[in-house]
């Protein structure tokens, strides 16, 4: 597979509306992994879904002739598409700004009481703040295959803090053996440790499309964590609903952050 083919057949926008078969969806992450073109066509268009669908009056404001190119990944395509998507955070942000008070009012608005640090609910921030988790190294019996050996290089490096120098052999983990949740989880976990944010959604939902349920709780609460720092509430919350009806051992700090959310 590549880019020109890519390109003909807009897998980008197949792979997003998980579309494609499981045998083309394996060939394309192969690719784009190795691909940063391909990857930020990937990223740019989970920016724009997540935009969409945060605020769907932006929509209408994008006009027919947008949406119509949404998959039309040429370079001056992808910057458009940038500066839409910041265009909207713009009009979203100045949506939520207080209103101004004129200076002829002649009646002073009474002050409200401060709050004392105790009661005041923690901020979008300091809920999206990410503990990685711990890894506990599995003893495998049998001589390693390539991927096992880049997990194992990798998460060295992870077990030592070192989150990004893990991702480049997790990725290649990730390349020969891309079916297996934990190699994907690790992955995406990293990306959020570093800033990596549509990174971290991209690899966290195919962990939980693989269904492997050691994993798929556990990705679950890092997404919501990744939305959380996009300030995405309202998915953030589905995420965290998953994460407590699957049992995954983390509940209950999903079940604080829902109630930290919903104050």
């Amino acid at each position: 597979m590549n880019c020109k083919e890519i390109e003909e057949r807009d897998l980008p926008e197949l792979y997003l509306l998980e579309q494609l078969t499981e045998s083309e969806r394996d060939e394309f992450e192969k690719h784009y992994f190795e691909c940063e073109s391909c990857f930020a066509q990937v990223q740019t268009g989970l920016m724009l879904q997540s935009e969409l669908r945060r605020d769907p009056s932006a929509r209408s404001r994008a006009g027919g002739a947008l949406q119509r190119r949404m998959w039309s990944w040429t370079p001056a395509f992808v910057a458009v598409a940038l500066l839409f998507v910041a265009g909207i955070w713009w009009s979203s942000a100045r949506k939520h700004l207080p209103p101004q008070i004129s200076s002829s009012t002649s009646v002073a608005s009474p002050q409200a009481a401060p709050q004392t640090q105790s009661s005041a609910a923690p901020s979008l921030e300091e809920l999206a703040r990410v503990q990685p988790p711990v890894y506990n190294a599995v003893v495998l019996r049998g001589a390693e295959d390539e991927a096992q050996q880049s997990f194992r290089d990798a998460m060295q490096r992870y077990a030592k803090g070192d989150y990004s120098n893990a991702i480049p052999g997790l990725r290649a983990a990730v390349k020969a053996d891309p079916r297996t949740a934990r190699f994907n989880f690790y992955l995406g976990v990293c990306y959020l440790v570093t800033d990596q944010t549509d990174a971290a959604v991209l690899s966290l939902h195919k962990t939980v499309s693989l269904g492997d349920p050691s994993y798929s709780g556990p990705a679950h609460f890092y997404l919501a964590k990744a939305y959380l720092r996009e300030k995405d509430v309202s998915d953030a919350e589905n995420e965290l609903q998953e994460t407590i009806r699957l049992h995954s051992g983390m509940e209950a700090e999903a079940t604080e952050i829902l109630h930290q959310l919903r104050r």
